[in-house]
């Protein structure tokens, strides 16, 4: 009989990883503690020293080891500061990686419009700038997993996603000394099984996964454990599944890694535990994950208030870039102004020395005053660039913090809990009555101040437009889809498509033309 057949040895099982966790979470607690210290210090060292691509691999230690504790925003902050630093073709490379990441923030928080885009951009770099082979093949298969992602959540394309994940174990084979990259490719083949409900297919897949990493833990059982659990979850085999699903929440603990698996684990488990008539652990995952949920997409939470406060790191770099390229460009203004002055005294005896000196005066002048306008203008358009982009990020944390509180409401709505229990889901459920109008109202606020501009030319042009047309307006610029405005605007998503025909009429658009690539041109 197999290990997992057995319920007692089971029950030990799961103390000895319940004991593993407590022992743990004292040195990882250092360890990621130490991790942060590491590689701030290595930042700075890198900087004071010059080294930009030290800066850049530092840095993208940092993104790796904030995202896998679920902390977005401080993810997201520092893949903005190492754009402008992988811009140089010398680091096409380090740029692919760069986009990598970015892509997977961009899934994490369903901005699936954004995360197509950049997978286009990052594999047309692979493929056309990056000369050494191996490293190329290397970095093509890790992107083709994140298509193969896009195509299963974002297009719900179950032929297309296994043939990209298919794609990249075969690349990363090709690859020298690159084993851990097949067995992650195989991990997510086996989640694109699963989707397909290919149970078979899937369990050949981790199978073969789970022979090369015996216990005790690595960071790779995190995501081969929680695939284990869904598996046997699937199968209705709900004591492997609850082995296999704390397996996965101890690697994940342990390594600080895929925090977003954690989530569904939790509830994955919550619901396993109420079908077993077990509501008093049921109860505990359910209020384990709610905690999380607010821990990662709560605005309220430290990590993440900032969310709706307009960031302006970015931007600032900009600007100081922009103004010593200003000062450079002045320098050398100002150098010709006094070579050419210079030039007119000497043939001042030849020519009207005086009209020539006033004309290129005057010329100068007014090349500095376009040069300072020029200047001016990007910086205001990278400025409302970067606002956007802010605001972008802040709807998707409220978006997805309303949709984990529904779904964690409907949950606590199924449990059948009684005495002391009852009153605990009643506080619960009080806790998720938070009225987020408030926060909405917030960012509109924001919204009408970073977008006015664009709402005034855009009302000269179609005078019979409304502020609900000239808002819609606006959220399609941005890139929202028609889910994501419904839950903004209060409207259901039939209705929002409803609106945009109506925008469309009274713009008078051709059919050939595309509402949203229209707005996006729109200046």
């Amino acid at each position: 009989m197999s290990l997992i057949s057995k319920k007692t040895i089971l029950q030990l099982a799961l103390l000895s990883v319940v004991l593993f966790i407590s022992i743990s979470s004292i040195y990882s607690q250092q360890q990621k503690d130490s991790l942060l210290i590491k590689y701030t210090g290595e930042i700075s060292e890198a900087t004071q020293k010059k080294d930009t691509l030290k800066i850049i691999e530092s840095k993208l230690n940092l993104v790796h080891h904030f995202s896998g504790k679920g902390l977005y925003s401080k993810c997201y902050d520092e893949i903005w500061t190492l754009l402008p630093l992988v811009n140089s073709p010398k680091y096409s490379v380090q740029k692919t990686e760069v986009l990598y990441k970015l892509i997977t923030l961009y899934m994490v928080l369903e901005q699936y419009v954004k995360a197509e885009e950049t997978y286009k951009e990052a594999q047309q770099i692979a493929a056309t700038q990056i000369t050494d082979k191996q490293t190329q093949i290397e970095l093509l298969a890790q992107l083709y997993t994140k298509g193969a992602w896009i195509a299963l959540q974002a297009h719900k394309n179950l032929k297309e996603a296994e043939k990209l994940a298919l794609k990249s174990i075969s690349y990363s084979q090709q690859v020298k000394n690159n084993k851990t990259a097949v067995h992650y490719g195989q991990l997510h083949l086996s989640q694109i099984y699963l989707s397909m409900g290919e149970l078979e297919k899937a369990k050949s897949s981790l199978i073969k996964v789970s022979h090369s990493y015996p216990l005790p833990l690595q960071p790779i059982h995190g995501l081969l454990y929680e695939r284990l659990g869904l598996y046997y979850k699937m199968k209705q085999k709900s004591d492997s599944a609850i082995y296999f699903y704390e397996l996965s929440i101890a690697a994940i603990d342990t390594y600080n890694t895929h925090a977003d698996k954690k989530l569904q684990t939790l509830k994955n488990l919550s619901e396993i535990y109420a079908q077993k008539g077990n509501s008093k652990k049921a109860l505990l995952k359910l209020t384990e994950a709610f905690t999380l949920s607010e821990q990662l997409f709560s605005s309220n939470k430290s990590q993440n208030k900032e969310l709706f406060e307009i960031k302006n790191k970015y931007e600032a770099q900009i600007q100081q870039n922009k103004e010593e390229l200003k000062s450079q460009r002045l320098q050398i203004l100002e150098k010709e102004k006094t070579f050419w002055r210079f030039k007119i005294i000497l043939i001042s005896a030849f020519l009207s020395s005086l009209f020539g000196f006033i004309f290129y005066s005057f010329k100068r002048k007014s090349k500095i005053k376009i040069v300072k306008q020029q200047l001016e203008l990007q910086k205001k358009e990278e400025f409302l660039e970067l606002k956007n982009k802010e605001l972008l990020t802040s709807a998707t944390q409220l978006l997805e913090r309303d949709s984990q509180q529904k779904e964690i409401k409907k949950q606590l709505d199924k449990l059948n809990v009684k005495g002391e229990n009852t009153e605990i889901v009643k506080e619960l459920k009080s806790s998720l009555k938070i009225n987020t109008s408030i926060k909405w109202k917030e960012f509109e606020s924001h919204f009408t101040s970073v977008n006015d501009n664009f709402y005034t030319t855009l009302k000269n042009k179609f005078p019979k437009l409304t502020p609900t047309d000239l808002k819609m307006c606006a959220f399609i610029k941005l890139g929202f889809s028609s889910k994501d405005m419904s839950q903004i605007m209060g409207l259901s998503v039939e209705g929002i498509n409803t609106s945009r025909s109506r925008l469309r009429k009274k713009m008078q658009l051709d059919r050939k033309i595309i509402l949203a690539e229209f707005l996006q041109d729109f200046k």
